[in-house]
């Protein structure tokens, strides 16, 4: 309820002091928010202020009117946030003090400490759970850009976790179809040409024929011995278990008796070499896949598989005397899974694979490997 002046109200006084009313409270309703123009806000504080500078002039007394003020105080918080709010609401009371000093000055100076402390406590009261407002909507946004960023984390690493199998998954793929391709089809091609050796010979010469019969059972029970070699190189391979020196002279000596091609070997100083086993693995498969195709493709009388370590840098070379690179390729030899099998196993160890001519016009597969001496 309103309480009107001392002296009461006359109308056009009770008409203008209405009409303040109702323009502040028309002001306060219309009040911009937070994500308003800075320039907007400001020009709303003032013009609140103005009205309620007015409605206390109007009504004539400093205490009951003078609560009014308090509406901007506030409202200057969550539209400016905690520290620019609370600077200009105390910048509002000046406002209050010049009311206050139009009707005490100079006779009732004593009285501005007891109006000041009355509007300031109320105001304080007043700002007190604003403030504690502010801050717990501040730190639950806080709380929220934390879990959303959490949740973007998450789904990023989920999505990284899903490309890093599927990327193993068929790495390892790629591996077993490599380990079964460089193992068994060498040993199958040799077999197949003993038992084609033994049909042939069958009916002329038995005694030849049963040599390739057995030679080709010799050649099934090492490639079912390299099969097992394999699994358990997929467990864990060990040095010894992958001397390179003597698995070459055991692979050409093997191959040369089976095809009847002649395999010259130069290891050098290969011998002194310590190799990793994932690189005497990738090497011992190269001579493999690369004599295999000699004998299907090349139609080669001899074959030279060198070996060599210059400056740290491992490079292999199995040349033949045969048709050449062009015409193997023709028939096969340069794009099948065997090469691009090779090509996979040497680009995983940072090497290189070249398939070009060779020195007596058959056809040269290199391979260079970046090794280190492995102690």
């Amino acid at each position: 309820m309103v309480t009107p002046p001392p002296g009461g109200w006359s109308a056009g006084g009770l008409i203008l002091y209405s009409a303040l009313l109702l323009a502040l409270v028309v002001v306060e309703w219309t009040a911009p928010d937070a994500s308003s123009p800075l320039g907007r806000r400001l020009l709303w504080l003032g013009l609140e202020v103005a009205l309620c500078f007015a409605v206390v002039r109007t009504h004539g007394t400093l205490i009951r009117p003078a609560f009014v003020y308090l509406v901007p105080a506030c409202r200057a918080l969550p539209m400016f946030g905690e520290r620019r709010g609370l600077l200009l609401g105390l910048l509002i009371w000046p406002a209050y003090l010049l009311n206050v000093g139009l009707d005490v000055w100079p006779d009732r100076l004593h009285e501005y400490p007891n109006y000041l402390l009355i509007l300031l406590v109320v105001w304080a009261a007043a700002v007190i759970p604003v403030v504690a407002s502010l801050k717990q909507a501040a730190a639950r946004r806080h709380v929220e850009a934390l879990y959303d960023e959490l949740k973007v984390a998450h789904e990023e690493l989920a999505a990284l976790h899903r490309r890093a199998r599927e990327a193993a998954v068929a790495e390892e793929r790629n591996r077993l179809a490599r380990e079964i391709h460089d193992t068994l089809a060498h040993y199958l091609t040799v077999v197949n040409i003993q038992l084609e050796a033994a049909e042939k010979l069958a009916s002329d010469q038995p005694s030849r024929s049963l040599d390739a019969v057995g030679r080709a059972r010799r050649l099934t029970l090492e490639c079912l011995k390299e099969v097992r070699r394999s699994v358990g190189a997929l467990r864990a391979a060990t040095i010894e278990e992958l001397a390179l020196p003597g698995a070459l002279a055991k692979l050409t000596h093997e191959f040369g008796e089976s095809t009847g091609i002649d395999v010259t070997l130069n290891l050098g100083s290969v011998d002194a070499l310590h190799l990793a086993p994932e690189a005497t693995q990738a090497l011992y498969r190269t001579v493999q896949e690369a004599l295999t195709n000699v004998q299907r493709h090349a139609r080669a009388s001899h074959a030279r598989v060198t070996l060599a370590a210059p400056n740290g840098v491992v490079t292999l070379r199995v040349e033949d005397d045969g048709l050449g690179p062009k015409l193997c390729q023709d028939t096969g030899a340069g794009g099948g899974f065997g090469l691009i099998g090779l090509r996979e196993r040497v680009a995983l160890l940072g090497g290189r694979l070249d398939f070009g001519p060779g020195r007596d016009g058959g056809a040269c597969l290199t391979v260079t490997l970046p090794v280190k001496d492995r102690p």
